[in-house]
């Protein structure tokens, strides 16, 4: 049997589909031309930057539909002639915020532990410059990536292209670099997140302290109880404990231990290649 013909977005909207719902294509915002003319003033970009900056001073939840063409000078019906919903929206900030982490192609050529390093670098200050991202881009019905999303992952690549291993290793790599900035940019956003509600909610922290106290009391939890004797030994607050692992220059730190094991597997299986050649 033979494979149907592959057509595009705009000879699927030509044949009619377009008027019956139930039959619709999908067809992804990035697949769909940018809207111009008099009923769209301005651009994707636009509504982008414009999304962001309400996202960055009042956080994600402050984005709507109505808000963002408010800040844009628009009726809100307007900003559906650029995207066809909030989801959309979000979207086109994430792809916007990924695009703010590409990295000079140059840092490519310094070898993979470098190229990497430059990547994974360059994601966490952009994620610390806005840390709302991280639930934005979480997966949602029909979430399609978008170029810089895919600009990301392509330089992700070429960073390990040259690396004298199989595929799947290559694979597993890059995915191993992006679970450890994203592991620990959403660390620091529940830390940031403890702040903001103590700020709200004075002696929250403090009660939290206390309820644990309590359960350390019961000896249940001998392990924990010796590293805080252990922090209170050494002059240290017992508070300062969950701030050792966010303290400045940790995600660097853990990710030269991150590269650093990536390293010694490729050096392990190095010398079992050279055999089988």
């Amino acid at each position: 049997m033979s494979r149907p013909e592959r057509r595009n977005h705009r000879e699927r909207d030509r044949d009619g589909r377009r008027g019956h719902p139930e039959e619709a294509v999908f067809d992804p915002i990035w697949a769909r031309a940018e809207p111009t003319g008099r009923r769209a003033p301005r651009s994707r970009g636009d509504v982008a930057s414009a999304a962001i900056a309400v996202a960055d001073a009042e956080g994600i939840e402050a984005v709507s539909m109505r808000r963002v063409a408010a800040e844009l000078g628009l009726g809100t019906m307007s900003l559906y002639h650029y995207v066809r919903g909030k989801d959309e929206l979000l979207d086109l900030m994430s792809d916007e915020i990924l695009g703010r982490q590409l990295v000079d192609d140059a840092e490519l050529h310094k070898g993979w532990r470098a190229g990497l390093r430059a990547i994974a670098v360059a994601t966490r200050r952009n994620f610390e410059r806005h840390p709302w991202i991280i639930g934005a881009i979480r997966p949602r019905p029909r979430a399609v990536p978008g170029p810089n999303s895919l600009r990301h992952f392509d330089q992700s690549v070429a960073a390990v292209a040259d690396l004298d291993v199989d595929l799947k290793t290559r694979m597993e790599i890059v995915t191993l670099i992006d679970d450890y900035v994203f592991g620990f940019s959403v660390r620091a956003d529940i830390a940031g997140l403890e702040e903001r509600v103590e700020q709200a909610e004075a002696g929250w922290m403090q009660a939290v302290f206390d309820y644990m106290a309590g359960e350390l009391e019961t000896g249940a939890y001998p392990n924990v109880q010796r590293i805080v004797d252990e922090n209170r030994a050494a002059g240290g607050k017992d508070e300062d404990l969950s701030a050792m692992a966010l303290d400045e220059g940790r995600f660097e730190r853990g990710l030269e231990r991150v590269l650093d094991g990536i390293a010694a597997e490729l050096e392990r299986k190095a010398p079992t290649r050279r055999r089988g050649r």
